[in-house]
């Protein structure tokens, strides 16, 4: 295809294209400008993925630990964007909006329902309300709401644009760059609720991933709370059995003299915690004494350098004066530099002087600091309660232990209720294991620490972001433009009439081409129309088959044949053209019209050639 053609074509028609290029840029920037400004706030979240991954450069599979960082950070980010995670949202969103409706708050709703996006009434928005209230986000970990719920609270949320894909089409959540953090971020219409969306997001995001990741935990926690509770139903029902089996046996075990032994047993035991708690005093009571000892080192530590450099300053000063006044003496008071410094330099000797006596005759207040040696009396003194305290508590365990071991030995002979106690001791080992599993199970449950947490929270944005309309103007006039050019190329390539000369001998073999005739329209036409007739419209014909009848006037032939590969390519228009225009001439033709199907009308055949007399 020769390119000239082609930049011919685009020469032809570069109004169209730009004038297609103008209405797209035309409409691309009113259809932007009709959309309401959107204002961006976002919350950064610490994550916590790199610094458990633990990446090492130096390490042989830091390809694989790189690929855990970046599928765990894919992983967080559609966890962020699902819709359970937005539903928090939405509820978190519908719960302000009909508090504010409700006048319960001092805010305005961010959003009024729409009900020609989801038609709902009165009494649905009312039941949903009062079930979003009584739902706890905080320790949600499930939504095993009813299907009833679920279906009115999205076509509710819908009205509001508040579901799950409105949300969406304004949220944003990426990486920042290669760092631990994510980059949330919402756009909205106002910039209050883009501003509570972000902030609210963060937080429901927070605890929803909390409650995940310890929901295990937790079933731990209530399944052993449960046997556990079982197993001490165990050990009391034992205990009740064997005590109602002694009492009605009249054994020792509850006679006078047992009765004496646990009355004892339940003193010394209250003795004992007096103990354990003033033995716990005690050991605190040290620590505080110790932290004052080294709090009061470190104060008068401060306070010696502190004196020490106030003593150096002033000494300075006065080494600087007097040199000072040396100068003066010898320059006899005439240089006003040196006694502006030495005026300065008194100010500031008389500063540090009053400075000094200050520190100097600081006493320190007795009722709120102690000495040293006070601190090391009562340090002592409360070591010893302590050690007391110790020797007191062990003496009451071995006291209890030989009364417990006492009132044991009363009731050993007797076979049932050693079988009772044996079943009773079984029942409070297992009980004493699940008790020991569950509180493992608690302190799990209480270590385990979120791996999220807000870095940044949400502003409220003061502008609007750019929409860019002259840039995207631009673009999308430009794309108009390619398309157009693409599309008369195509256009251009598929089209396989001859458009140049060189086409033409390639085609046929070399051979030459005297002219092209423009094509005109022959409705109606008459060939005296080409030279009659000096309108624009046939003058481009008639130059055109001028050049043709000079080219055969000069070739001296007198037969030509006029043939085509198809039909209506205007053989029979040449021809007789050509022919008018070479009786014009004073040439004498003879037209032969060997088309059978479509002869020429016998006017033509019969009419004489101008200028003849015949």
């Amino acid at each position: 295809m020769d390119l000239a053609y082609l930049f011919g074509i685009l020469k032809r028609r570069k109004w169209l294209i730009v004038s297609a290029m103008a209405l797209a840029a035309v409409m691309t920037f009113l259809f932007i400008s009709s959309k309401p400004e959107l204002y961006k706030s976002n919350v950064i979240v610490a994550t916590g993925i790199v610094n458990y991954k633990g990446i090492n450069s130096d390490n042989s599979d830091a390809f694989v630990q790189q690929y855990q960082v970046e599928n765990a950070f894919l992983n967080l980010i559609e966890f962020a964007q699902s819709r359970s995670t937005l539903k928090f949202l939405t509820i978190e969103l519908l719960r302000h909006d009909f508090d504010a409706e409700a006048g319960k708050t001092g805010d305005k709703p961010f959003r009024t329902g729409n009900k020609a996006l989801s038609n709902y009434s009165e009494e649905e928005k009312q039941q949903v309300y009062e079930e979003i209230r009584q739902i706890n986000l905080d320790s949600l970990s499930d939504f095993n709401f009813s299907p009833q719920l679920d279906f009115s609270l999205d076509k509710i949320a819908r009205a509001y644009g508040y579901d799950n894909d409105a949300l969406l089409r304004g949220m944003s959540v990426k990486r920042k760059t290669s760092t631990d953090y994510l980059d949330i971020s919402f756009s909205t219409e106002s910039p209050s609720l883009s501003q509570f969306m972000a902030n609210a997001y963060g937080q429901r995001l927070l605890a929803y991933y909390y409650n995940l990741s310890v929901r295990e935990k937790r079933k731990n926690v209530e399944s052993f709370q449960k046997l556990s509770a079982e197993k001490k139903a165990v050990v009391d029902s034992i205990n009740d059995v064997r005590f109602e089996y002694l009492r009605q046996k009249g054994l020792p075990a509850l006679g006078r003299q047992s009765e004496e032994l646990v009355s004892q047993i339940s003193r010394l035991e209250l003795d004992r915690q007096r103990a354990q708690a003033k033995k716990n005093a005690a050991a605190e009571s040290v620590d505080r004494i110790k932290k004052y000892e080294r709090d009061n080192e470190s104060r008068n530590a401060r306070e010696n350098k502190n004196r020490l450099l106030e003593r150096n300053n002033t000494v300075e000063q006065m080494e600087k004066v007097r040199e000072l006044k040396r100068q003066s003496m010898e320059a006899g008071g005439k240089d006003p530099e040196i006694e502006a410094a030495l005026a300065e330099a008194n100010a500031d000797l008389e500063e540090s002087l009053r400075t000094s006596v200050r520190s100097q005759g600081r006493t320190e207040d007795t009722e709120l600091k102690k000495t040293k040696e006070d601190l090391y009396k009562e340090r002592v003194s409360v070591d010893l309660d302590r050690i007391d305290a110790e020797e007191s508590y062990s003496r009451l365990n071995n006291e209890i232990y030989a009364l417990k071991n006492k009132l044991s030995s009363m009731v050993v002979n007797d076979e049932v209720s050693s079988r009772m106690l044996e079943a009773l001791n079984r029942a409070m080992y297992e009980f004493e294991k699940v008790d020991n599993e569950l509180i493992k199970a608690k302190l799990t449950l209480e270590n385990v620490e979120n791996p999220l947490s807000i870095v940044q929270g949400a502003l409220l944005p003061e502008w609007p972001e750019p929409n860019r309309k002259v840039l995207l103007s631009i673009f999308s006039s430009i794309v108009v433009g390619t398309l157009f050019v693409i599309v008369l190329f195509i256009l251009a390539y598929l089209d396989s009439s001859l458009q140049s000369p060189d086409l033409f001998r390639k085609y046929t073999n070399n051979l030459p081409l005297i002219g092209t005739l423009p094509i005109i329209d022959v409705q109606g036409f008459r060939p005296e129309q080409i030279f009659a007739n000096t309108d624009d419209a046939f003058s481009s014909f008639r130059e055109s088959l001028r050049k043709i009848r000079g080219q055969i006037l000069r070739s001296k032939a007198k037969v030509f044949l006029v043939s085509g590969a198809k039909k209506k390519e205007g053989k029979t228009l040449f021809c007789l053209s050509m022919a008018y225009s070479l009786a014009h001439n004073n040439k004498k033709v003879l037209v032969l019209d060997t088309n059978f199907k479509s002869p020429l009308p016998e006017s033509y055949v019969d009419r004489p050639s101008v200028g003849s007399d015949e």
